[in-house]
């Protein structure tokens, strides 16, 4: 297995104030992903980009029973909530990588391993100075477009209008490898979907911020 980078910035801190002893020790050791075994066990595998307290991640655990869930994220204090509700609802098709997904990408050989990649509610970055800090743009879906399967999914969720702008715009871009398969502004509503109710989309109820949801399938 090639040794993780180091080349992504973090921004912000990465452990908060829980502690790992709230959650059954052996149950959060065997949360943790082996690349080299766990992915290519699985006939299906989906990835929750920025799995936060990990409401998405539970909503897809239980709707694929059968799929290997792999929750990306960063910030120990979520990981350790998901652990919590794993471990309570006694999920054990989940796997967490607690780091940058790019780094995931960057460990593994250039293969079709992906049925669908979800981002839901990534950190918009709203000051124009910090855009270049944006996950999705045309280089993200460059780069994650040989290791999804064939008619692999990419879902993103956002309520961010500039944010929203820049990933039509990197569609666009992309539009040779992927369809944009709800384009149209009636199918974007992510209120009118079966969908989780994850704490970002909460917020932006709380603040009249419409979200939008998208759908995206490899060519």
């Amino acid at each position: 297995m090639k040794k993780i980078s180091d080349k992504y910035t973090i921004y912000g801190r990465k452990k908060g104030r829980k502690k790992i002893n709230i959650v059954e020790k052996d149950f959060f050791v065997n949360c943790r992903i082996n690349l080299e075994t766990d992915i290519k066990k699985n006939k299906m595998n989906i990835i929750d980009v920025g799995s936060g307290r990990g409401e998405n991640t539970l909503f897809l655990a239980k709707k694929n029973p059968d799929a290997l869930i792999i929750a990306t994220e960063i910030f120990w204090d979520g990981n350790i909530n998901l652990c919590k509700q794993l471990s309570k609802l006694r999920l054990y098709n989940v796997k967490i990588f607690s780091n940058n997904v790019l780094k995931l990408f960057d460990n593994l050989n250039k293969d079709d391993y992906f049925n669908e990649i979800w981002i839901l509610f990534p950190d918009p970055w709203p000051k124009k100075k910090h855009y270049k800090r944006r996950l999705i743009n045309d280089n993200f879906f460059t780069k994650v477009y040989p290791y999804l399967k064939k008619n692999g999914k990419i879902f993103i969720a956002t309520d961010s209008s500039s944010y929203l702008k820049s990933i039509m715009n990197s569609i666009y871009k992309t539009k040779s490898l992927f369809n944009w398969l709800n384009n149209k502004p009636q199918n974007w509503i992510y209120d009118m979907l079966d969908l989780p109710y994850t704490k970002f989309f909460k917020k932006a109820q709380n603040s009249y911020r419409p979200s939008f949801f998208i759908e995206l399938e490899k060519i």
